[in-house]
């Protein structure tokens, strides 16, 4: 799990600078699995919503992620997809729109 967690932290360390004060106030978590088979998942309002809101939450589901994975790399590479993908939620960014 450490090591899965390593790779999550480095995802989270590619997003552009420019981004990194709005993630701020997001949790990132690391769960074993989902029960849907999910790789992801953002809950929150997202960076435009008002102060009072609920702190967002992304949490990366690791055995979804290695059951896709036929190598070390590309599990990396699912990972960082991931981690776009979720902090793009945040963005409220549309499925079209996701930066990968």
């Amino acid at each position: 799990m450490d090591r899965f967690e390593s790779v999550v932290r480095d995802a989270i360390d590619t997003i552009p600078g420019e981004f990194q004060p709005y993630l701020a106030g997001i949790e990132f978590v690391v769960a074993r699995r989902s029960a849907e088979g999910m790789f992801g998942l953002y809950e929150g309002a997202g960076a435009l919503a008002d102060e009072e809101a609920l702190p967002a939450r992304i949490t990366i589901f690791k055995e979804s992620h290695e059951a896709a994975a036929d190598t070390w790399e590309a599990l990396v590479e699912e990972v960082r997809r991931t981690v776009l993908h979720e902090v793009g939620h945040h963005f409220h960014m549309g499925e079209a729109e996701m930066p990968y």
